[in-house]
């Protein structure tokens, strides 16, 4: 009878300590938490937060504007050609060319990737433009990573943009690791255009 007693103690116990070791951040702390790192970039890094988007589509290049619908940031660098037949077309093929892609998933890291040597990355990443992006339609660019439909609607062809991505606008990987991602700069090409 003791030894039984002994047994269900330490069972008890056991299963106490591995509970209490595998406590995980809800997603509102991981949000929380994704808030602060953003914040904290955008004040290193001196940036300006705009409340409406520019009228002339010009920004200065530490200004961002915050896509409402997406929490996206960006930074237009050039607007590309934006005459009425250059604009992204729903269920047109687009490819991406980015730079200076940094996580924030740790400050130690300070690694870049880029896709834009045609040596180590000869293929650009490619996604079919489905339409403006909200949170609740990203499924529709499934494969890809939302984020980066989010300034298609004010660009054209060739357009280049920075941009900051919040988790749940990233790729399926960045998603499922909560990262964050900051692009130096993003291109678009329209297969239309190519």
């Amino acid at each position: 009878m003791k030894k039984t007693r002994y047994i269900i103690f330490f069972l008890l116990g056991l299963m106490i300590v591995s509970a209490s070791c595998n406590k995980r951040k809800t997603y509102a702390e991981l949000l929380k938490d994704e808030n602060k790192a953003i914040d904290k970039f955008i004040t290193q890094n001196k940036l300006v937060i705009l409340e409406n988007f520019p009228a002339n589509s010009v920004f200065k290049s530490n200004e961002f504007y915050r896509d409402p619908a997406t929490g996206v940031y960006y930074n237009i660098i050039e607007l590309g050609d934006t005459t009425n037949t250059n604009m992204a077309k729903i269920g047109e093929e687009i490819y991406v060319r980015f730079s200076g892609l940094r996580y924030f998933r740790s400050e130690k890291d300070s690694t870049e990737y880029s896709n834009n040597d045609p040596i180590r990355s000869p293929f650009p990443e490619t996604f079919i433009y489905r339409g403006p992006v909200t949170v609740s339609n990203r499924s529709l660019y499934s494969g890809t990573t939302p984020g980066w439909a989010v300034p298609l609607t004010r660009i054209g062809h060739a357009g280049k943009v920075k941009l900051i991505v919040p988790f749940n606008m990233g790729s399926a990987s960045d998603q499922q690791s909560y990262s964050t991602t900051y692009y130096d700069k993003v291109e678009y090409r329209f297969e239309s255009q190519s």
